[in-house]
């Protein structure tokens, strides 16, 4: 009987042990991100090759993939996670990690703009994965790292003046007080929190602005930033040079690391306001200026 119950109580533990280990011992696995819309002229250059071709519907883009639309194209991306991407026209993305444990949910996932603007709606994560840094989602631009925590986010960069704008925005039924995106700028190592319905505007080796309201911004304007439309880097060159620096997934871990310490230390000192650096930025940056970001405005 003693035998019997011994084995019986071993037979528990190694059923027990088969349930909860796997969740802790999960591993991320590399995978795809699936195009759920394409319209206009969007092409696809796969890792390694040189020649671009058109992308459909229903194509898989792995890590290394590159994607760019030209006027008037614009194309929907679903990641594993339940996150979206949508690459507005005159854009060149690239898919740098996509790595994901279904059963556990940890994801480490980012993609890189080159020129132009994405619009990424992040799925949210159990927070222990957050604070266990098993959660990453980021965009990258040639000046810094967006790391996104279960928002919306709108990122818009222009290489010609070295110019961008980031928006974050709450998820429907969002608090906006829970959104956030966090940024770090490579050229003066510093970390700037925007949190939902504000946004910041970048600038070469220069501090970000302080974070400006969205609301703040006319109502054209607004609608300007949500779609698919972005004609301020029509022909840009970025679109059809042959190559273009990618932040690596290295650089994106140090920002990562960085951005943990800097945001439990010291709040950074806020930057300049938002107003005459972005008169300079295509469209919207010209928008927001002559629109008058600022309130009250004349």
């Amino acid at each position: 009987m003693a035998r019997r119950h011994a084995l019986t109580l071993a037979a528990l533990v190694v059923l027990v042990l088969a349930v909860a280990i796997p969740a802790a011992d999960a591993q991320m696995r590399s995978g795809t991100a699936e195009v759920t819309r394409a319209a206009g002229r969007v092409e696809v250059l796969r890792k390694g090759q040189t020649q671009w071709g058109a992308l459909t519907t229903g194509t898989r883009l792995a890590e290394g993939d590159q994607v760019r639309a030209f006027a008037g194209g614009s194309a929907d991306l679903a990641f594993p996670d339940g996150s979206t991407v949508l690459v507005a026209e005159n854009t060149r993305f690239n898919v740098t990690k996509v790595d994901y444990d279904a059963q556990s949910g940890a994801r480490n996932m980012a993609v890189h703009l080159a020129v132009g603007k994405v619009r990424a709606q992040v799925s949210q994560a159990a927070v222990q994965l957050v604070r266990a840094r098993q959660s990453n989602f980021t965009i990258t631009s040639p000046q810094g790292v967006a790391a996104v925590r279960g928002t919306i986010v709108i990122f818009a960069y222009d290489p010609v003046t070295q110019q961008g704008l980031l928006f974050s925005l709450p998820s429907p039924g969002q608090p906006a007080a829970v959104a956030s995106v966090t940024y770090f700028n490579f050229a003066t190592n510093t970390t700037t929190v925007v949190t939902g319905n504000q946004f910041i505007s970048v600038a070469a080796a220069a501090l970000p602005t302080a974070p400006a309201s969205f609301s703040s911004l006319p109502g054209n304007v607004q609608q300007e930033v949500l779609g698919a439309g972005n004609p301020g880097t029509a022909n840009s060159p970025v679109l059809t040079t042959p190559t273009v620096v990618i932040v690596t997934p290295e650089q994106i871990q140090a920002a990562i690391t960085t951005i943990g310490i800097q945001t439990t230390a010291a709040p950074p000192t806020p930057g300049p306001p938002l107003g005459a650096g972005l008169a300079n930025l295509p469209t919207i940056g010209q928008d927001l200026v002559q629109g008058c970001a600022s309130p009250p405005c004349p």
